[in-house]
């Protein structure tokens, strides 16, 4: 019987991979049981063991995924949790703590022996920990540490489960008091760790995810027991550089233990060998260097500085005026906005310089700017976009008149603007004195004055005919059934019209069967 519910899992491991658990309920393999739990293997990219158990009758779980590995409640867990859950023929653990309790010391150092004999796995966990007795014997640590994490030739599939249990051991001497101790194994984790990624083929990125646990770790017990701040920040400098496809650490981790000594450290070697660099270099690494460390600082200059490496793209205009934005530095993100747009002609650049205009008390200036993009592209939208920017400013009624006799350079943007404005009677007037009605106004119009509609719907009808194909047919039999429609509500007919399109195009069998289909 299982010691939880379906809402435990739930709550352990989130909706999202509560939901992708369930998807892979049929891959998990063969539950076995453990003191405490089981374990099952469940296949995904690769195949994972999952342990999942109890402690203090609270559901733990463990996985060997990339994400499992970070301590989350992950999707395999899940996929092991419900299987369980529906497994009744699965008998109830025997309480091997009552009975292990109930043996004296000689004979559990006996068992324990005897199992550590044969599992290599519990033989290197009881060492680890026996490094961690009493003052912990970091030389001692150290060299188990080289011989789990040391890549020497091949590597073999335990090497991920090794990893994990070094971090362990100096994760448990972090939460024991001994983040001095902990902190330079946790180190030399880390660099042989990167040493080791370009050995072993890691494709679902298992080692990775320990990878990223091992720096976070470094950077926690960092923390907890401060090093020198200049020498922290070389080290990460130089290691960040020695493996480009490491997994990027965020120098944020460290912000804490570095302080500003050791951020400023950090900055000037980044920068020293940024402005080292030959043309042709590679500069994404030294460049996601320098934005990671002005993320972390919050300083807003030397982002500026970092986005502008990319100029004059677009996104990076459009980049810098919404950090400045953001920053309330509304003068400097409309100087950059004004270049930006000046330079690439960026739509959206566009935009976010009429909003910057607006939120900076510069309303003119984006009413100005809209009517400019009116007056080179009389265009439907256009003439929206100088609406919603004018009325915001309160210059809207002033306006409309003006922006009207724009768009009548382009009568069929005329008519929709004027529809958009709900001005209905108005954007027909309009349709019919440029001899330009299309199909929404006449559905418009054909609302409320039906009886106005019937000849553009027969002449939109033609057109449709005109083009031919059967696309052209299909939409024809659509105006024909609104034609109908309209004609029934103002007491007309269309079957004399119907009649004749038939009559006309009788050797047409792609048009007669859409209108069969509408009903003609």
């Amino acid at each position: 019987m299982a010691w939880f519910t379906e809402d435990d899992l739930r709550a352990a491991a989130g909706d999202g991979s509560f939901r992708r658990g369930r998807e892979y309920v049929d891959a998990v393999g063969e539950l076995r049981p453990t003191a405490l739990g089981v374990r099952a293997s469940v296949r995904g990219k690769d195949v994972y063991e999952v342990w999942l158990g109890r402690e203090n009758d609270t559901l733990v779980a463990e996985c060997e995924c990339p994400y499992g590995l970070e301590g989350n409640f992950c999707k395999h867990c899940v996929a092991v949790g419900l299987v369980l859950l529906a497994d009744g023929s699965l008998a109830p653990a025997t309480d091997l703590g009552a009975y292990l309790r109930s043996l004296d010391q000689g004979e559990l150092v006996d068992l324990l022996l005897a199992q550590a004999n044969r599992d290599p796995a519990l033989c290197r966990q009881l060492m680890l920990r026996a490094g961690t007795t009493g003052a912990p014997q970091v030389a001692v640590l150290r060299r188990q540490l080289d011989t789990a994490l040391r890549v020497r030739g091949f590597v073999d599939g335990d090497y991920a489960t090794r990893a994990k249990d070094v971090l362990d051991t100096v994760h448990d001497l972090v939460d024991s008091g001994h983040a001095a101790e902990a902190r330079p194994l946790a180190r030399h984790a880390v660099e042989l760790l990167a040493s080791a990624i370009g050995a072993v083929d890691d494709p679902t990125g298992t080692v990775a995810g320990v990878c990223r646990r091992a720096v976070k770790l470094y950077a926690r017990a960092c923390t907890a027991a401060r090093p020198n701040p200049t020498k922290l920040a070389t080290w990460l400098f130089q290691l960040r550089l020695a493996w480009p496809t490491w997994p990027t650490i965020d120098i944020g981790d460290f912000a804490e233990p570095l302080g500003e000594v050791g951020m400023s450290a950090y900055r000037t070697l980044v920068n020293e060998a940024w402005h080292a660099l030959d043309d042709d270099a590679d500069r994404s690494v030294l460049r996601a260097m320098r934005e990671q460390v002005a993320k972390t600082t919050g300083n807003v200059d030397a982002m500026v500085e970092v986005l502008s490496d990319d100029l004059p793209a677009p996104k990076a205009y459009r980049d810098i005026v919404t950090l400045l934005r953001a920053a309330g530095r509304m003068k400097e993100a409309i100087d950059w906005a004004e270049r930006g747009v000046s330079s690439t002609r960026d739509m959206a650049l566009t935009e976010l310089l009429v909003e910057s205009y607006v939120d900076g008390q510069r309303g003119d200036d984006a009413v100005e700017l809209r009517k400019a993009a009116l007056r080179e592209s009389p265009a439907r939208l256009c003439y929206s976009r100088l609406r919603e920017t004018a009325a915001e400013v309160g210059a809207w009624p002033g306006l409309r008149e003006w922006a009207l006799a724009v768009l009548a350079r382009s009568p069929v943007e005329l008519v929709g603007a004027l529809l958009d404005d709900d001005e209905v009677a108005e954007a027909w007037l309009a349709a019919v004195r440029y001899d330009c009605v299309g199909v929404e106004v006449a559905r418009r119009r054909g609302l409320t004055d039906p009886e106005d509609v019937l000849p553009a719907y027969q002449s939109l009808v033609e057109g449709c005919l005109a083009r031919g194909g059967r696309e052209a047919y299909r939409e024809a039999a659509v105006l024909l059934r609104e034609l109908a429609d309209a004609a029934e509500r103002c007491g007309a007919s269309v079957e004399e019209f119907v009649a004749g399109v038939k009559a006309r195009h009788a050797r047409r069998p792609a048009l007669l069967d859409e209108l069969r289909k509408a009903g003609f």
